[in-house]
């Protein structure tokens, strides 16, 4: 029933307002300061892969850091204005201010509870939060310098108005750094939808085996942290949001009927 139920609404119109009140009663419900990530994790397959270092802070969240290493370390971010669009709790956003030493890190979320928490827990110098809709942003035109957006994407009513909206902020020559999961029918459609913004593609990768790995390693720390800081009648809830293994979207991973990919992307 509830699995139905979720169903409908992530096919409707609304979605997008089903997901911030999603959003926001569960960040008012888990307090825990050491979930800050909200993604499902990479894991680079490579027998000699260099693990990645980390801080105390991140090591607890150490799969979902590295989905924000492998995506947004394939631009030189120094000195550069980067902004992310869904920053969710924070960590995405503090992980590449801290580790990839932009000059300034802005995160934006529709969700005005995890902006909340994001701005209490997250106190560095040159990293900044607000609420924003991914569909109407609250910047001028050529703002960034890059702009980020990592799983964050499915959330929204019209992916249309979320890729204008990057590539109006985004300054000439700057990169949309773009990575989230799609029903493999709808994989080219967001292909499509990008070029018709005005980006160029630079590079494309399919990372579902990397993601699926990553949930597979994570999977018994996020159902604790589910036991130990959800209520009982939201635990379902929290188990198909959290990406459990026993949770549709890891079946469609794992059976190819749902991709996750990643663009790096150019404005001209």
């Amino acid at each position: 029933m509830l699995q139905k139920l979720l169903t409908y609404l992530l096919d409707s119109p609304f979605k997008k307002y089903f997901y911030l009140i999603l959003y926001n009663l569960l960040t008012s419900v888990v307090g825990n300061k050491q979930v800050t990530f909200m993604n499902y994790g990479y894991v680079d397959l490579s027998p000699d892969v260099k693990i990645l270092e980390l801080s105390a802070e991140d090591q607890e969240e150490i799969y979902c850091a590295q989905l924000y290493h492998h995506v947004a370390n394939t631009i030189y971010l120094k000195g550069y204005d980067v902004l992310e669009v869904g920053c969710g709790r924070g960590g995405g956003s503090s992980y590449i201010l801290r580790a990839l030493q932009p000059k300034t890190m802005t995160g934006v979320d529709f969700s005005e509870k995890n902006i909340a928490f994001c701005q209490k827990l997250e106190v560095i110098p040159g990293l900044n939060f607000r609420v924003g809709d991914a569909e109407l942003l609250p910047f001028a035109d050529s703002s960034f310098d890059v702009v980020v957006n990592i799983e964050s994407s499915h959330c929204y009513a019209a992916i249309e108005k979320c890729f204008d909206e990057a590539f109006r902020v985004i300054r000439p020559h700057g990169y949309f750094l773009f990575a989230d999961f799609r029903p493999s029918n709808l994989i080219d459609d967001v292909r499509k939808s990008l070029e018709m913004s005005g980006f160029k593609v630079i590079k494309y990768e399919l990372i579902t085996e990397n993601v699926l790995k990553a949930i597979d390693l994570d999977n018994t720390r996020r159902l604790t942290v589910i036991k130990q800081d959800v209520p009982k009648y939201l635990q379902g809830i929290a188990r198909w949001f959290a990406e459990s293994k026993d949770s549709p979207i890891y079946e469609e991973f794992k059976n190819r009927k749902s991709e996750y990919f990643y663009y790096v992307l150019q404005k001209p």
